[in-house]
């Protein structure tokens, strides 16, 4: 039990230190995100209720967003590996199975995705795309915006609850489900904001408007993505 309660301690300065670096990168590449403020007490297992619904919703519309871009820009075997994970997340009804598919598809896709929109071929695939890959393509960056710029409300709040425990240690059972989301959402953070700013340079290159992504705009998830034939 003290080994769990110092992880979290170590996790709320991982979410400081996450916060920062991404305060500072989005907020350059989008025109700034309004920070956001963690109100004081409440209910714990009610705070831990809300921080995972919004950090399920997020990480939901992350990981089919990057498997929308995967599956758009890469190649075969590429998209071959996101289709399976398209078709573990539709075969999954076990929520904390699937949320582990989506924390992986995240940490690895993410990555591919922005490798495949900075190549010198993304600009040409991207125009000679049909008219309805370009709409699935123009959203996923959408999406993507949205998350990178609600995930930082996500880690103040996650924070707020991961403090609670020193006024009441008994509240560390109801507070480690937190730990996975922070910990997801710092390895993701430094990758969103190239996504986002080459995503949306490459589409307004070939004249498509993805939309002005903001923390309030609505964050839905794509669950059917188009794949090459």
């Amino acid at each position: 039990m003290k080994n769990k309660v110092v992880a979290l301690m170590i996790l709320m300065g991982v979410a400081t230190t996450a916060n920062a670096q991404f305060g500072n990168l989005v907020g350059g590449l989008l025109g700034g995100a309004a920070s956001a403020s963690a109100g004081g007490g409440g209910d714990v297992g009610v705070m831990v209720e809300e921080f995972n619904r919004d950090a399920n919703n997020i990480n939901e519309a992350v990981t089919y967003s990057l498997i929308q871009i995967v599956a758009a820009l890469g190649d075969k075997k590429q998209i071959a590996e996101v289709k399976a994970v398209n078709d573990s997340l539709a075969k999954t009804t076990d929520p904390k199975e699937k949320g582990s598919i989506q924390g992986t598809a995240i940490k690895e896709q993410s990555a591919v995705a922005g490798e495949l929109l900075k190549s010198q071929e993304a600009k040409d695939k991207i125009a000679k795309m049909s008219p309805e890959m370009q709409k699935k393509v123009g959203q996923s960056i959408f999406a993507v915006g949205v998350a990178s710029l609600q995930i930082p409300v996500a880690i103040l709040r996650g924070k707020q609850i991961v403090s609670s425990i020193g006024s009441n240690p008994f509240n560390i059972t109801k507070v480690l489900p937190v730990k996975d989301g922070l910990l997801i959402f710092s390895e993701v953070i430094p990758k969103l904001p190239s996504i986002v700013t080459t995503g949306y340079q490459l589409m307004r290159d070939v004249k498509i408007e993805p939309g002005n992504a903001t923390k309030e705009s609505k964050l839905v998830a794509d669950k059917e993505p188009v794949f090459p034939e």
